[in-house]
């Protein structure tokens, strides 16, 4: 392996433990992001958000200089550039930066799988509270008021409430 290439294969590893410190803070950002959800905080959300979309722009930049770190080491060893993956570099390096950038797929691999299934459970959890505050709203909708009594048949409307609010003045 010549020089140059050992340098880009130094370099795509130097960038792909970067990418897995900016998921790392992804990932940890999704899990207080839960704790937030859970305690109901609009600031610490705010503030959770911001740091989210921090990690994922970071996370752009980095792909984007690794992209580019591909197109040249595809080029250098006269690859063909329509699927290269990590596993296909594998075959090419030498054995200490194979080893380092299995480490990096494998780490990779499963901190992007973490990362998916902690934002679709925070998902969840955000569509199930949104569920609860419409009906919350619609119920205080119907309290405050009540609409129609009967029906055009004359038979009375029922309301399915959950409760009354009373009041003792009177």
């Amino acid at each position: 392996m010549n020089n140059e290439l050992h340098s880009l294969y130094d370099s795509l590893v130097s960038v792909l433990r970067k990418e897995i410190e900016v998921y790392r803070k992804l990932h940890d950002s999704l899990l207080y992001e839960k704790e937030i959800l859970a305690g109901s905080s609009v600031n610490e959300i705010y503030e959770n958000n911001y740091r989210k979309e921090t990690c994922i722009l970071k996370a752009k930049m980095v792909k984007e200089v690794r992209t580019k770190l591909l197109e040249k080491i595809i080029s250098a060893l006269n690859l063909d550039g329509r699927d290269i993956r990590l596993s296909t570099l594998l075959l090419h390096g030498d054995d200490s930066q194979k080893k380092e950038l299995e480490e990096c797929r494998l780490t990779l691999c499963s901190l992007l799988m973490n990362v998916n299934e902690l934002s679709k459970r925070n998902k969840a959890l955000l569509v199930s509270s949104l569920f609860y505050v419409r009906k919350s709203i619609d119920f205080l909708g119907q309290i405050i008021s009540p609409g129609v009594t009967y029906l055009s048949t004359g038979k009375l409307k029922e309301n399915h409430l959950n409760g009354k609010i009373v009041s003792r003045e009177g």
